[in-house]
């Protein structure tokens, strides 16, 4: 075998090596990318969860978008009387209703729901949120059901994500307890840096990463 040839099959095995190298280079970069996306995505609704809000905002912070937090009211009844099926199906639809709002929608946990919105007038694109959760929902047994909501808005500002997030629930919180369905915050009338007569404010429960964004 002269020189020429043994030179050239080292230099194709040499290039079939480094072909298959690439190829596990990019097999590895697309699943760590799928695992990203999937780590910020809720498994339920498709929305973003808590570390996709955060990453939205990132990218959105420039544009001051308003903060909205999203709680279904007459939830638990549908899990209570139809099951935790039904429950999913409920959530699922308001994910779907919650995806089409100018801006990023998530869900925080169980059936509390966030938003940053881009939109000139963001009470409006609140009311018009509120009315799509109230639209019924069909369970596959035919009965239709239906939950509403009670939205609390608030502007971004220096202070970041986790501040305008807690002012949004704080309104949220007096939307509820009124019946108002939406309501701006207020520093004047949901001051929530005093003690806090419920329970707990779910959207306190922020990750440590969430929480720096917000500073």
């Amino acid at each position: 075998m002269n020189n020429a040839l043994v030179s050239g099959l080292l230099l194709a095995a040499g290039l079939a090596l480094f072909c298959w190298d690439q190829y596990r280079l990019y097999v590895v970069r697309y699943e760590l990318a799928a695992l990203q996306r999937a780590a910020a995505r809720d498994p339920l609704t498709g929305l973003a969860n808590r570390a996709g809000l955060t990453q939205a905002w990132n990218q959105l912070a420039p544009a001051r978008p308003w903060a909205i937090v999203v709680d279904l009211d007459g939830f638990k009844p549908v899990n209570d009387t139809h099951g935790h099926a039904a429950g999913d199906l409920v959530l699922t639809a308001v994910g779907r209703r919650l995806a089409d709002v100018h801006g990023v929608a998530a869900r925080l946990g169980g059936d509390e729901f966030a938003a940053l919105i881009c939109d000139r007038d963001p009470a409006a694109a609140a009311h018009r949120i509120a009315a799509g959760i109230a639209a019924p929902v069909r369970l596959p047994s035919g009965i239709t059901v239906a939950v509403t909501a009670s939205i609390g808005l608030a502007p971004t500002g220096p202070a970041g994500l986790a501040a305008a997030l807690a002012d949004a629930d704080a309104a949220m919180y007096r939307a509820k307890t009124t019946r108002a369905g939406v309501a701006v915050f207020d520093p004047h009338r949901d001051d929530h840096t005093t003690a806090d007569p419920r329970p707990a404010v779910r959207v306190r429960d922020l990750t440590p990463a969430m929480a720096e964004v917000g500073r």
